[in-house]
């Protein structure tokens, strides 16, 4: 939910050199993230084990989404400058706390350990620039029920926040106008958002998707610049197929 991926994409757009773009309340590029008034009614779903470990760096850096996973769109590991660290992001509304890292690229819960990449597409248009989006993903790894935890926090956020919040990451400040859950399905269970954000007195729509496999989190958050619906759907599916 930063300013700064907003400029980065748009450096990239123009043909500059692929900055790394993080976190940006991006709706996600999903066409299983549906934009429906209510989250669609979810079947019971496998549930990690208390015994569960997380993934070690390695065990996760091969499940992570690489350059060529996703067609007509260059992915790169998320800089430094682009992923905040919990304690770098606060809110206006504790009870958004953890939609705003999610939206910061910081871990939600007790991420043991995580990735982050971003991904950004052609344009669609070659006479508009703007008519590009771009994507971040956060691939987490929890112990025991800790990605179960994560996404039951991200739920009751979403519920919580519909009316909006204030959020600063790293120091730059998003307002957030509203937030409204929409269906997706992904992985075990899933949760997804519309997110209606203003960043220096710029409206931007985004849609944010977070889904659990096993103990392990993913939140895909994509944004569009052009006035064209979002879709993170290629994300999704690609990251579901690496993680089995």
């Amino acid at each position: 939910m930063r300013t700064a991926l907003v400029r980065r994409a748009l450096l990239t757009a123009s043909g500059a050199s692929l900055a790394l773009l993080a976190t940006a309340c991006g709706p996600s590029d999903g066409a299983g993230a549906e934009q429906d008034a209510k989250p669609s009614a979810a079947a019971p779903s496998p549930s990690p084990t208390p015994e569960a470990k997380a993934l070690t760096a390695a065990e996760l850096e091969k499940l992570t989404l690489a350059d060529g996973d996703v067609r007509d769109v260059k992915i790169a590991k998320a800089g430094a400058d682009d992923v905040a660290k919990a304690a770098e992001v606060t809110t206006d509304k504790p009870e958004c706390t953890a939609l705003a890292q999610a939206g910061g690229l910081a871990p939600v819960g007790a991420a043991v350990t995580t990735t982050e990449r971003i991904g950004v597409g052609k344009p669609s248009d070659p006479a508009d620039p703007m008519s590009v989006s771009a994507t971040s993903v956060q691939l987490a790894s929890y112990d025991g029920k800790g990605a179960e935890e994560a996404l039951a926090s991200l739920k009751a956020a979403g519920q919580a926040c519909g009316g909006g919040f204030t959020t600063t990451a790293k120091g730059e400040k998003t307002t957030v106008k509203s937030v409204t859950p929409s269906a997706v399905t992904a992985g075990d269970e899933a949760a997804a958002w519309t997110i209606a954000t203003e960043d220096e007195g710029e409206a931007l729509n985004s849609q944010m998707v977070a889904f659990r496999k096993g103990n392990n989190l993913v939140v895909v958050h994509t944004i569009r610049f052009d006035a064209k619906p979002p879709s993170a759907q290629a994300f999704i599916d690609a990251q579901v197929k690496k993680l089995g």
